[in-house]
């Protein structure tokens, strides 16, 4: 069951890495793309990999949407989410502050059916377009409660 989905995500993947390297306007950014590894623990234990691709309405607010992958015991599980992101302190060209509320879908062994997440993490600056993220989030599901990751976002 699992195969019919690898040719979807590889190549959802691939999109964000390609328009993440599409290169920076004169306009403020509006689309993010995100390259990210992950540490899940609380229940079980698991690493996995991951992007994800946003669109900013305002210097506030912004869509996100991600697809990710992780293995525990002998199971790779993966999962699509879609939530708001609220960034603070956007005035300045320093270190962003956001939270995020998110509903998510896990596919696979660990099959839950959708579920509610938030968090939050830093993104901070290193040129225009890229950079560095730190986030955490909290799963209302059992076996996964926390996520842990980081990653490099390209903004275009």
């Amino acid at each position: 069951m699992m195969r019919k989905y690898r040719i979807l995500i590889t190549s959802l993947f691939l999109l964000m890495l390609a328009t993440g390297l599409y290169g920076e306007s004169d306009d403020q950014p509006k689309w993010n793309t995100t390259l990210f590894g992950s540490y899940f623990f609380g229940g079980r234990s698991a690493f996995g990999i991951g992007g994800a691709l946003g669109y900013q309405f305002t210097h506030r607010l912004e869509l996100e949407g991600e697809v990710y992958t992780f293995s525990w015991y002998h199971y790779r599980d993966y999962s699509i989410s879609g939530g708001l992101l609220c960034n603070f302190d956007t005035d300045h060209n320093k270190t962003i502050l956001y939270v995020v509320g998110a509903l998510s879908q896990i596919i696979g062994a660990a099959d839950k059916g959708i579920y509610f997440m938030f968090g939050g993490g830093l993104k901070i600056p290193l040129t225009r377009s890229f950079k560095i993220r730190l986030d955490f989030r909290l799963y209302m599901v059992e076996d996964f409660p926390s996520r842990l990751s980081t990653g490099l976002m390209w903004s275009f």
